[in-house]
C-alpha cells in the first residue's frame, strides 16, 4: 500500500513537471513568434522607409542633373561652336564652360557631340583618357537626343570602365538639330549613401540586373535569366560586360509569422522593400536579413522561458527542505542570469555565482554565510552604486522601497557602464525572488538605433527642400525647419502634430490661394487632399517666389495612409530661364529681335497672312557707309550710331509691327496689315528721320547718318519660302546703295 501510496506520489510529481515544462515551452513560443512578428514588422517599415528616402534622394540628384543640361544645351558659348566652323578658341571656351558646369554639378563628365556622334569638346578635355574625338552615335542616349530631343542611358563607361548614368540634351541652332551635349552621373558617389543607410540595398535597372549595390557580390546580377533580346542590346550598346553577368537565381518566399514576402539570394533569406522610380525606370530595393530577427525572437524566447523556469526554481527551492538547497543551487549556478531568493524576513536563502560577478560582489560578504538585504543595500551605498549621499539614508530609502512588497522591473547602470535589468516578483509567502540579467549590449544597441533615427532626423531638417508628412486624418506628422521658412510660416503654427486644416486656413486667409472665401479654399483643398492621389505644381506666393510643390502618397500594405510632400524654391530657375530666353531671341546691343527670332516672328506673320488674306510688307535698312564709320571713328562710335538707329526706328513703327537686328549694320521691319504705298510711305519717313540723326565723335565734330532701305509685299499666291523673300528684298536694297544710298527702292 505504501509502495502504491509513493509510486501515485511520483507519477503526480512527474505530470505537474511535464505540464510546467509544457507551459514554460508554450510560453517561450508565444514570446518568439510575437516577437518574430513585430520585428519583421518593424524592419519592413524601416525598409520601406529607407526605400522611399534614397529614391528621393537619387531622384533630386538627378532631376538637377537633368535641369542644367538642358540649360546648357541653349548656352551662348555652346550654340556659337554651332553657328559657324568651330575654332580652336570657341572649343577651349566650350571645354572651360564643362569643366566648371561639371565641377558646380558632381558629375563624372559632361562632353559635347556634333550631329555625327564625334566628341567635339568634354570636362576632361586635358586627361589622357579624354572623350574628345571619340564617336559615341551607337550609344542609346545619343540617338535618343538625337530623334527625340532628350535621352537618357544607364551603362559601364567605355573610356571610364565605370557604371554612369547619362543624361542626353539635342542641340538645336535655328531650329536644326546640331549636335548633342551628354552629363554623366557616376554611380560610385552612391557608394556613401551605402555607408549611411544601415543595411543593404540594390538599383535594379529594367533587365532585373543589379547595376549597383550596397552589397558587393550582387553588382551585375541578375535576379531573372536574361532574355536573349536583352542580350543582343546589351552587347549592341555595350551596356554592361556580359561577362560578369550572373544569375542569382533569387527565389520568393514569405515569413510566415508577419505575412511578409522574403527573397532568398546567395543563400540567404532578406525582407525586402520596393519602390519603383518613374525616371529612370529604375527599382530601389532595401534588404534587411531575416537571422538577426530569428535570434531576436530565439533571445526573447530563451529570457522569457528562463525567468519562467528561474520563478519556479526559486518558489520550488524555498519550499524543498533543506538538504535539497546544494542540488538546487548547483542548477542555479548554472543559470545565465544572476539569481536571489529572499524569506520574508529579507535573508538571503539563495544566490548563484553569476549575480556575484555581475554586481562584482566580494567573497568577505559570503564568509560567514549568506547575507541580509540591508547588508547588500548597505555595501553598494558604500562604494556608490546608489550615487552620492549618505550611506545610511541611501540604505533607508532602498529598504523603504522594498518593505512596499511590490513586483518591480527596473535597469541599474553601475559606475563600470554596465546596464543591469532587474526583475523582482514576491512570492506568496512573503518572500521575493529577483533576476539579474547583463542588458549592456541590447542598451547598446537600442542607442545605436535611436541614433540613427537621429540622424535622419537631422538629415530632413537639413535639406533645403521643405518637407511635409500627413497621416490618413490630415494631421501633419512631421515637417522640418525649411518647409517654414520657405512658406514664412508663423512659429504659432510650429507644433509636434499640426494639423492639415490649420495649415491651409492661415494660407487661405493670408491670400495665398488668390481671391475668394477662405472657408471655401480650406473644404476645397481638404476634399482633394482626403483623395490622396499624387499631385505636382508650381504655385507663385504673393512675394513673387515659385514654389514647386509634390506629393507623394504613402501606402502600407496596399492601403493609402498619407502623403509625403515637397516644397522647393525654383524662383532663381524661373528667373534663370527668362534670362536665357531674352539671351536667345534679342541681340545685346540694341536690344532688338535678332535675325533668328526675327525669322521665326516672320514664318509666323507669313502664316496668318496666308489665312487672312492681308498684306504683309517686309522693309530691309542698311546704314550707309557704315563700315567707314567704324573705321575711321572706332567701334564705340559705330555702336552709338546702332543704338540711335534703333530708337529712332522704333519711335516711327507702330506697336503691333516688329523690328530687328539682322546683321552689322542691316536691320529688318515686319509690317502686318501694310498694302506697298503704306509700306513705302513709311520707309520715306523713316529715311528722312535718320538724317536728322546728330551723333559726336571723341573730337565732339558731329557726324551725320543716311540709311537705304528696300521695299518687299510677301507674295501668297507664289507661296515664297522667306529665304527667297528676304533675296529679292536685298537685292533692292543693293539697287538702292548702287544708287546713290540714302533713298527707298
Amino acid at each position: 500500500m505504501a509502495g502504491r501510496t509513493q509510486f501515485n506520489n511520483k507519477t503526480k510529481q512527474t505530470i505537474i513537471f511535464v505540464i510546467l515544462a509544457l507551459l514554460l515551452l508554450f510560453s517561450g513560443w508565444l514570446a518568439m513568434n510575437s516577437t518574430e512578428k513585430t520585428a519583421a514588422r518593424a524592419q519592413h517599415t524601416q525598409l520601406t522607409e529607407r526605400a522611399a528616402l534614397l529614391k528621393k534622394i537619387i531622384a533630386g540628384d538627378l532631376n538637377k542633373v537633368d535641369l542644367f543640361t538642358d540649360i546648357l544645351a541653349h548656352h551662348p558659348i555652346l550654340q556659337n561652336v554651332f553657328t559657324a566652323n568651330p575654332n580652336p578658341a570657341a572649343i577651349q571656351k566650350l571645354n572651360d564652360l564643362l569643366v566648371s558646369s561639371n565641377k558646380r554639378l558632381k558629375t563624372s563628365d559632361i562632353f559635347v557631340m556634333d550631329k555625327s556622334g564625334l566628341t567635339l569638346a568634354a570636362s576632361n578635355y586635358g586627361q589622357a583618357k579624354t572623350f574628345i574625338g571619340k564617336n559615341y552615335a551607337f550609344r542609346p542616349y545619343f540617338i535618343q537626343a538625337i530623334q527625340k530631343g532628350a535621352g537618357e542611358f544607364l551603362a559601364v563607361g567605355i573610356t571610364s570602365k565605370k557604371i554612369g548614368y547619362y543624361i542626353s540634351r539635342s542641340i538645336s541652332v535655328e531650329n536644326k538639330i546640331v549636335g548633342v551635349i551628354v552629363a554623366k552621373v557616376n554611380m560610385d558617389l552612391l557608394y556613401h549613401y551605402a555607408h549611411d543607410f544601415k543595411g543593404d540595398f540594390a538599383l535594379i535597372d529594367t533587365k532585373n540586373i543589379i547595376f549597383f549595390s550596397s552589397h558587393k557580390s550582387f553588382v551585375f546580377k541578375s535576379l531573372k535569366p536574361i532574355t536573349v533580346k536583352d542580350r543582343l542590346i546589351i552587347s549592341q550598346t555595350k551596356q554592361y560586360p556580359m561577362s560578369q553577368i550572373q544569375n542569382l537565381n533569387a527565389q520568393s518566399g514569405s515569413y510566415d509569422s508577419a505575412g511578409l514576402e522574403t527573397i532568398r539570394l546567395e543563400n540567404t533569406d532578406y525582407l525586402f522593400a520596393k519602390t519603383a522610380m518613374d525616371k529612370p525606370k529604375w527599382t530601389i530595393m532595401m534588404i534587411g536579413s531575416t537571422k538577426g530577427i530569428q535570434n531576436q525572437a530565439l533571445s526573447n524566447a530563451i529570457a522569457v522561458s528562463g525567468s519562467g523556469l528561474l520563478i519556479f526554481l526559486a518558489v520550488y527551492m524555498f519550499l524543498k527542505r533543506r538538504n535539497e538547497a546544494e542540488r538546487i543551487q548547483t542548477i542555479v549556478d548554472n543559470l545565465p542570469s544572476g539569481v536571489t531568493l529572499f524569506n520574508e524576513d529579507l535573508q538571503m536563502l539563495i544566490c548563484n555565482d553569476r549575480l556575484k560577478k555581475l554586481l562584482d560582489f566580494p567573497n568577505h560578504l559570503f564568509e560567514n554565510g549568506l547575507p541580509n538585504l540591508e547588508d547588500l543595500f548597505a555595501y553598494n551605498a558604500q562604494r556608490g552604486e546608489y550615487g552620492e549621499g549618505d550611506i545610511d539614508t541611501l540604505t533607508q530609502n532602498a529598504m523603504d522601497t522594498v518593505k512596499k512588497r511590490k513586483d518591480h522591473v527596473f535597469e541599474r547602470i553601475r559606475p563600470d557602464g554596465t546596464v543591469i535589468e532587474i526583475r523582482g516578483t514576491w512570492l506568496n509567502n512573503n518572500g521575493f525572488v529577483s533576476t539579474y540579467t547583463d542588458i549592456t549590449d541590447r542598451k547598446n544597441a537600442e542607442q545605436e538605433a535611436q541614433r540613427n533615427a537621429t540622424y535622419l532626423q537631422a538629415l530632413l531638417q537639413h535639406l533645403e527642400q521643405g518637407i511635409t508628412v500627413t497621416d490618413e486624418n490630415l494631421n501633419i506628422i512631421f515637417w522640418n525647419k525649411a518647409f517654414f521658412s520657405l512658406l514664412e510660416l508663423p512659429n504659432h503654427l510650429m507644433k509636434p502634430i499640426m494639423k492639415y486644416e490649420d495649415l491651409i486656413r492661415y494660407n487661405a486667409e493670408r491670400g495665398e490661394y488668390g481671391p475668394g472665401d477662405p472657408e471655401q479654399h480650406v473644404q476645397q483643398r481638404i476634399q482633394t487632399s482626403l483623395k490622396f492621389e499624387p499631385h505636382h505644381f508650381e504655385r507663385t506666393r504673393p512675394d513673387g517666389r515659385t514654389l514647386e510643390v509634390t506629393g507623394k502618397p504613402l501606402y502600407v500594405d496596399g492601403k493609402s495612409v498619407g502623403f509625403i510632400t515637397t516644397y522647393v524654391d525654383i524662383t532663381d530657375h524661373k528667373r534663370m530661364m527668362e534670362r536665357l530666353r531674352k539671351l536667345a531671341d534679342t541681340d545685346p546691343l540694341t536690344d532688338l529681335y535678332n535675325r533668328r527670332h526675327f525669322s521665326i516672328l516672320l514664318n509666323r506673320e507669313i502664316r496668318r497672312s496666308k489665312r487672312t488674306g492681308e498684306t504683309l510688307s517686309v522693309l530691309i535698312l542698311g546704314l550707309d557707309h557704315f563700315k567707314k564709320l567704324n573705321d575711321n571713328n572706332g567701334h564705340h562710335i559705330g555702336d552709338k550710331a546702332l543704338k540711335e538707329f534703333a530708337k529712332t526706328c522704333q519711335k516711327h513703327i507702330q506697336t503691333k509691327d516688329t523690328i530687328g537686328r539682322l546683321g552689322s549694320d542691316e536691320f529688318g521691319i515686319l509690317l502686318r496689315a501694310t498694302e506697298r504705298p503704306a509700306a513705302y510711305k513709311l520707309a520715306e519717313t523713316i529715311r528722312q528721320a535718320v538724317q536728322n540723326i546728330k551723333i559726336t565723335d571723341d573730337e565732339n565734330n558731329t557726324l551725320s547718318l543716311s540709311v537705304s532701305i528696300g521695299v518687299g509685299i510677301y507674295d501668297t499666291i507664289l507661296d515664297e519660302r522667306i529665304e527667297n523673300l528676304f533675296k529679292r528684298i536685298e537685292k533692292k536694297l543693293q539697287q538702292a546703295k548702287r544708287e546713290g544710298r540714302n533713298c527707298v527702292r
